[in-house]
């Protein structure tokens, strides 16, 4: 690994556990043990690794759940069922649960930083039309609207799960939480 790529790296953790805010330069140079000078080698500021690194959590969501899972329709029972799995495995070896790492980002950033917010919502609307195209395909009676409104809405519960399980730190919320919405999505 490049020294580059190791700074964003260890960008990405700190952020994800601490926040973008509370994340300060010495945090990233101590943590990817590299000098002040090597990390504005690299980068010109703060907010650029920030960027940078919400830029890669992003790509590898869109890349993890919205094309290895969700972007096939045909199956939307296997997909939303793989995609609340995917929810759970990626929070279950965690010592400490920092919450959702997209969700944290969409907390703290999108009403401070226009350039964070597009990202996010960029992201967010994928995602929406992602699910809405597979919950249009379990439901076709459905409306096309009601289909984006019930995606957003699976959305906002996945957040809130998260959040609760950021607040009480039992894996056991989160997995009763998804086991929730995949009764009430696919045998609805």
């Amino acid at each position: 690994m490049n020294v580059r790529s190791h700074i964003l790296d260890s960008a990405q953790e700190l952020i994800y556990q601490n926040g973008f805010e509370a994340t300060s330069i010495s945090d990233i140079t101590a943590a990817a043990k590299v000098g002040k000078g090597q990390l504005y080698h690299y980068f010109s500021s703060k907010k650029q690794i920030g960027l940078e690194v919400t830029d890669q959590l992003l790509a590898d969501w869109q890349k993890e759940l919205l094309e290895n899972i969700l972007k096939d329709s045909s199956q939307p029972q296997r997909n939303i069922g793989k995609m609340l799995d995917w929810i759970c495995h990626a929070h279950e070896d965690q010592s400490i649960y920092y919450g959702c790492p997209v969700g944290n980002l969409i907390v703290e950033l999108s009403t401070k930083d226009k350039d964070f917010q597009e990202r996010l919502k960029s992201f967010i609307q994928d995602w929406q039309m992602a699910l809405a195209a597979n919950l249009s395909q379990l439901h076709p009676d459905w409306t096309k609207t009601k289909a984006q409104t019930e995606a957003k809405a699976l959305i906002a519960q996945i957040q809130g799960a998260l959040v609760l399980l950021k607040l009480s730190q039992n894996f056991n919320t989160l997995t009763e939480l998804m086991d929730n919405l995949r009764q009430k999505c696919l045998n609805s």
